[in-house]
């Protein structure tokens, strides 16, 4: 044992003592786990903590660190706020350097207007407290992302994508647009930064406008009337100049603003040669009667830019004016069938949905606007019995009550009821096919076959009457339910006296619209009456809308 820690000092220590017997010292050398266990480690618990008498210290001093910042991780979550942004103040706004006139011919470049200088004077002027606060509003969220770097000029000049986004601008009359709205005006006077600066953002106001009206934003739909329920997908600022930052070919990328729909385009490339004829004419009337159709045109592609960006590779498409339903898919029209659609008093309204189910043999539960437009006069002056004799039950407080017993000239008609059971007079037929929406419109059946047979079928009270419901049916069916094989036989047994519901697995997008203008097949420009006069309204509010 003695000479074991003889050798274990030894090898501690370090051999320089034994150099002589080194290879003697070999053979008891130690191994590493040897010299760690031969290592005197009482226990943790037999050590005692160290104080600051260890140190020779009376007491630890108190750490200015420790006392000014309490630890986070001893705070709630939820008291831990980030330190606040920055914001430049006044003092900063001061620091920038002066800002001298260019000595450079003006419209030539100048290298020392640089993308530095401009970027400070556009912080200036989107940043700086008591500036444009329109302008910061709208322009500041963009370009402060990107640290006012500009995005149309350099070296003092438009830069390429500068002038690109000019050229296309002037073309936006070809899209329905006014150009004029997009006009950017040169600053006067010297040439600096700051004026480089501002046409910078005369430049980005003028896509960013462009952009806005392109995608809906020209027009407020819903204040020219109250059957227009669409939202358009109007592009807002910052995502306008985004997406001109990302292109790599501006024209293309302002072009996109615009609606991507094949009718959109074939409409636009009508009123171009529409343009170019007119351009030929002598004479003052006939111009003028040219000038008209073009903006009936133009209204038309307005009302393009109201409808969703994406219609559905497979959608329900009810144009009111032509009173057809066509089943689209792609851009190809697989069911077509004639419609009869609202009066002018009681229109089919212009909104977008999702259908999602069919009801065989439906109850008709008669909107009390439609009993006191069009049943409580022939009641009043025929007697109780014109329910009885269409087949509608009136009911009160869910109890059915006589209606020949009723006053209808006097009573209150939003006291009862009314519902005409399942049955082959029932107002909507067999079938209803339901997207269920705010203005209770639907597709339905009908018993009144003749209506079809008529030029001008706006005669409803504003739901779409179908000319042939059992084939609509059965390729909507088998649309929405992917997979079943549905067919005129199979529906036909679903007919009974009680309600079937039938609900797709896949919901079809529906699209009640309204086009005075189309383009058919072959290419020809097809004119529909204005039969709501929506068209008129629509080119009264553009010609009187420019910025």
């Amino acid at each position: 044992m003695h000479m074991r820690s003889v050798f274990l000092a030894c090898a501690l220590i370090g051999a320089g003592g034994l150099s002589a017997h080194a290879g003697e010292a070999d053979r008891f050398r130690l191994a590493d786990w040897e010299v760690e266990a031969a290592i005197p480690r009482p226990p943790l618990d037999a050590v005692a903590p160290l104080g600051a008498q260890a140190f020779g210290l009376e007491t630890f001093p108190q750490s200015p660190i420790l006392a000014e910042a309490p630890n986070a991780d001893d705070e709630a979550p939820e008291h831990i706020q980030a330190a606040p942004i920055p914001q430049p103040t006044e003092a900063d706004f001061a620091a920038i350097p002066d800002d001298p006139p260019s000595v450079v011919e003006n419209g030539k470049p100048d290298p020392s207007i640089t993308a530095e200088r401009v970027a400070q004077q556009l912080r200036i002027l989107l940043a700086r407290p008591g500036g444009d606060r329109a302008l910061q509003q709208q322009f500041n969220p963009f370009y402060a992302t990107r640290g006012y770097e500009p995005l149309f000029v350099r070296d003092g000049v438009m830069s390429e994508r500068g002038q690109a986004a000019l050229t296309r601008l002037g073309q936006a009359g070809d899209d329905g647009l006014d150009a004029q709205a997009f006009q950017v005006s040169l600053p006067e006077g010297a040439r600096n930064a700051e004026s480089v600066a501002r046409l910078e953002l005369a430049l980005a106001r003028a896509v960013a406008l462009y952009a806005s009206q392109a995608s809906g934003g020209r027009t407020d739909a819903k204040r020219l009337s109250g059957y227009f329920d669409v939202s358009p997908p109007r592009i807002e600022t910052a995502a306008a100049l985004a997406a001109i930052a990302r292109a790599d070919r501006v024209a293309v990328a302002l072009d996109a603003f615009n609606p991507p729909h094949a009718g959109f385009r074939q409409l636009r490339a009508k009123l171009i040669e529409m343009r170019g004829e007119r351009r030929e004419m002598t004479a003052t009337d006939q111009t003028r009667r040219h000038a008209l159709r073009e903006r009936d045109l133009i209204a038309n592609l307005e009302r393009w830019r109201w409808l969703p960006r994406e219609l559905g590779q497979t959608h329900i498409w009810v144009n009111s004016p032509e009173a057809y339903i066509n089943v689209v898919r792609g851009s190809e029209v697989i069911h077509r069938t004639r419609a009869v659609v609202g009066r002018a008093e009681t229109q089919t309204p212009v909104f977008s949905d999702s259908m999602s189910f069919i009801v065989f043999n439906p109850s008709w539960y008669v909107p009390l606007s439609i009993v006191r437009r069009s049943m409580v006069g022939p009641a009043s002056r025929n007697g109780g019995g014109y329910f009885a004799r269409r087949g509608i039950q009136v009911t009160q407080g869910g109890r059915q009550v006589d209606a020949s017993t009723i006053n209808w000239s006097s009573a209150n008609v939003g006291r009862y009821s009314f519902r005409q059971p399942p049955g082959t007079a029932n107002a909507l037929g067999r079938m209803k096919f339901m997207f269920p929406n705010r203005h209770a419109i639907y597709l339905h059946d009908t018993p009144s076959r003749g209506d079809f047979g008529r030029t001008g079928r706006t005669l409803s009270n504003g739901c779409v009457r179908v000319q042939n419901p059992e084939e609509l049916a059965e390729m909507l069916l088998n649309l929405g339910m992917p997979g079943e094989t549905w067919t005129v036989p199979r529906i036909r047994g679903l007919y009974g006296p009680g309600e079937r519901t039938v609900r797709f697995r896949q919901q079809i997008p529906i699209h009640l619209v309204y086009f005075t203008m189309t383009v058919d097949t072959s290419g020809s420009l097809v004119e529909l009456p204005d039969v709501y006069g929506h068209n008129a309204r629509v080119r009264a509010a553009l010609t009187g809308t420019r910025g």
